[in-house]
């Protein structure tokens, strides 16, 4: 996520809200659909109150998967890692699109 248009979500924060809206982090966020948006929105501030409650450390289902050989909590799909924006970032090519 650009942090120029959406300042203070990291790279953990957005992989997890990406991850969890089954969105793709190298898709331009002007190639997203209402429906796409609304549900990347929707996940991004669960995962923001989930970090909120827990005292700012994060522990989300995607964290521990994020090393090389990690795999998709999900769906048990290899994680993709490249870099976006100029920053890392893991992703699962199965359900991400």
């Amino acid at each position: 996520m650009d942090q120029a248009r959406l300042a203070g979500v990291g790279n953990l924060i957005a992989d997890e809200a990406l991850w969890k809206a089954g969105l793709d982090p190298r898709r331009p966020a002007s190639s997203l659909t209402t429906a796409e948006t609304r549900r990347l929105h929707r996940h991004l501030r669960a995962v923001v109150s989930d970090l909120l409650e827990r005292g700012g450390s994060h522990l989300g289902d995607l964290l521990a998967a994020r090393v090389p050989g990690g795999r998709c909590p999900r769906d048990g799909e290899p994680l993709a890692r490249d870099q976006v924006g100029g920053r890392t970032t893991w992703w699962c090519p199965r359900h991400q699109r």
